[in-house]
């Protein structure tokens, strides 16, 4: 449970290489309200909007957390939305970055393939979770490394981590390690001619490569590009008309990191995924499939581990909040909290700096605060 315990998060989290916190110039970007009370501006763009204390929420945590980073007590986020009830309650830029300007959301992109996924599976373009892999990818075939334990790899498998690939992004060492993969000429044929270093289903190793290998087999099944499958099923529904996914080497795309989303479109992704896969009463995505995906007993360093999305727990004041949520170096986060009928976005430019976990710290000490109106830790 994060019990408000950051440096143990730190310590857990290997994106992570140092502990300690340092002053940055803080430079807000447009479009800012007078304070934090004041609502969002309402735009052509889908969301609703009202005021923090209209949704129930207490301004002063929120105002507490602008003085301390103007005073450079935190570094500022690049960015820090709030939704709550269905309604954009709070937006704030920092560091030259403002509304208009996409954002490189790193691994969170992992968390907007794994609903892709549940869309093509809805569409009968998948045949199930417990399909396996390498007939739908024949096109690479002969493989490396041949074995039995490679021929019962499953879509489930890379969705929860536990493909038994000798993958390993946090060991430098690993022959799948992500860096090698950039390298290689064709990123799903260098993960599909990897070892296996165990069983598939054994144990939960973070591993990019097999997220991109989910955007192949998505590609494949619905003979359309993954971006353009992406605008179709998900982004188009929900009124996302700027998104950039970066190419990856081989003809395919990068679907284990790197999407560009302008934060509020960012923000929709957690709206969806907290109201069961609808968005402005559109069933976008199964809502068993978003349930499938956000519950787990499995974990993956700090964090329990779904399908492509973190599960953990904050303590606030005594009082435990459920969350899942998406996560990307540098600061990128969508976080849900069902309880409250919550969002909260942040995005950041602390890339491989251990303010990449600063979100944490920060929306357990004030957004949750504000949430809850109650006391809580001291900020």
């Amino acid at each position: 449970m994060w019990l408000l315990s950051i440096a143990r998060f730190w310590t857990l989290t290997r994106f992570l290489l140092v502990a300690a916190l340092a002053g940055s110039t803080v430079a807000c970007g447009h479009h800012r309200p007078e304070g934090p009370g004041s609502p969002p501006d309402l735009l052509e763009d889908g969301w609703q909007v009202s005021s923090l204390e209209a949704e129930g929420m207490a301004p002063e945590p929120l105002a507490e957390l602008e003085r301390r980073i103007e005073a450079k007590e935190y570094r500022a986020p690049d960015a820090l939305l709030i939704a709550r009830h269905g309604k954009l309650v709070y937006e704030r830029y920092w560091n030259g970055f403002h509304r208009d300007k996409p954002h490189d959301l790193r691994s969170a992109t992992k968390s907007i393939t794994s609903l892709l996924v549940g869309a093509a599976l809805a569409q009968q373009m998948l045949p199930g979770t417990d399909t396996r892999v390498l007939p739908l990818l024949q096109r690479y075939a002969p493989f490396r490394n041949a074995e039995e334990r490679k021929e019962h790899i499953t879509v489930r498998d890379l969705l929860e981590m536990r493909s038994g690939l000798a993958c390993n992004d946090w060991e430098p060492d690993s022959p799948g390690q992500e860096e090698r993969m950039y390298d290689s000429r064709d990123w799903v044929k260098f993960i599909l001619d990897l070892p296996m270093a165990e069983a598939p289903g054994q144990s939960t190793v973070y591993c990019t490569g097999g997220v991109v290998v989910l955007g192949a087999l998505v590609e494949d099944a619905a003979g359309v590009t993954f971006p353009e499958f992406s605008r179709r099923a998900l982004f188009e529904p929900l009124g996302i008309t700027h998104f950039e996914w970066q190419a990856a080497d081989g003809g395919r795309t990068d679907t284990g990191g790197h999407l560009r989303l302008r934060p509020r479109d960012f923000a929709k992704i957690g709206q969806l995924v907290l109201d069961g896969g609808r968005w402005q009463g559109r069933q976008l995505i199964p809502e068993a499939w978003i349930r499938e995906s956000t519950v787990s007993s499995r974990t993956l360093g700090d964090s329990r581990y779904g399908y492509l999305w973190w599960v953990n727990t904050f303590g606030v004041g005594g009082t435990p909040v459920e969350t899942f949520f998406a996560r990307g170096n540098g600061g990128q986060y969508a976080f849900v909290f069902p309880s409250l009928g919550l969002t909260a976005l942040f995005t950041g430019s602390f890339y491989n700096e251990a303010e990449s976990a600063l979100a944490v710290e920060l929306v357990g000490r004030f957004v949750l605060v504000s949430a809850l109106r109650a006391e809580g830790p001291k900020p």
